[in-house]
């Protein structure tokens, strides 16, 4: 065997090996993305048949009031609360006017000004550090600067952001506010909210159905081993 085809062999195994190796950490990660939603689905048929209280033993209210027949779906520590902020106002320009004392060294300015005014930018920002509660009629958090409510019968919308981040838009029409958890807990924790939220409006059916058709996409993605090279043909 020549130098040059023995480096040529080397590099395809070093393919391979690379390849095989890509393979089985998609593998590994299709199936746990695979138990993980059977695991989830277990839990909705459990309760939209009644078995509520078999999954969900922890009557613990952490701390928060709980109304009658309110009980906890999951307590996120140390979560943080979430909302727009608006940079300050800036000003710019040239002034133009006049200015005359009034007394001492005070002086008023009068006459045109001429400048521009631009608004501050928005962004979704951590205002707060507190706990929050999820249950089955809402979302709580009580922080050591802001407390806040989200009854799921008066939400309009609920949108999980990158970051492990979840918004809250209520029918009231005041502004969209949330909760940051990070991303390590993000799949679990808004599973738990997605759940909470179709056990207050009653949508269990819905959300197993969105399950479903969830697995069944995920069973078309699975990895499929890849096929060995073909050697060219011997002359």
């Amino acid at each position: 065997m020549g130098f040059f085809e023995a480096r040529k062999q080397r590099k395809a195994a070093q393919v391979a090996a690379k390849q095989t190796l890509q393979l089985q950490t998609q593998v590994q990660q299709w199936q746990e993305d695979f138990d993980a939603l059977n695991t989830m689905l277990e839990v909705v048929r459990d309760c939209r048949t009644g078995k509520t209280a078999e999954q969900f033993t922890d009557k613990d209210d952490y701390g928060f009031m709980l109304k009658k027949d309110e009980f906890p779906i999951a307590y996120l520590a140390n979560s943080a609360y979430i909302e727009n902020v608006r940079e300050p106002t800036k000003y710019s320009g040239g002034y133009g006017g006049v200015s005359f004392p009034i007394f001492g060294r005070v002086r008023l300015n009068a006459g045109k000004t001429g400048g521009k005014i631009t608004p501050g930018k928005e962004s979704i920002d951590a205002t707060d550090r507190g706990n929050a509660l999820v249950t089955n009629q809402r979302v709580m958090f009580a922080g050591t600067k802001r407390t806040r409510e989200w009854r799921f019968d008066k939400m309009m919308s609920c949108s999980h952001l990158p970051g492990g981040i979840t918004i809250f838009a209520m029918t009231t029409g005041s502004q969209p506010t949330g909760i940051g958890y990070g991303e390590g807990p993000a799949t679990e924790v808004q599973f738990r909210i997605e759940l909470a939220s179709a056990m207050a409006l009653d949508t269990l059916d819905r959300f197993e159905a969105e399950l479903i058709a969830e697995q069944q996409q995920l069973e078309s993605e699975r990895p499929l081993p890849t096929p060995p090279p073909m050697n060219p043909p011997t002359t």
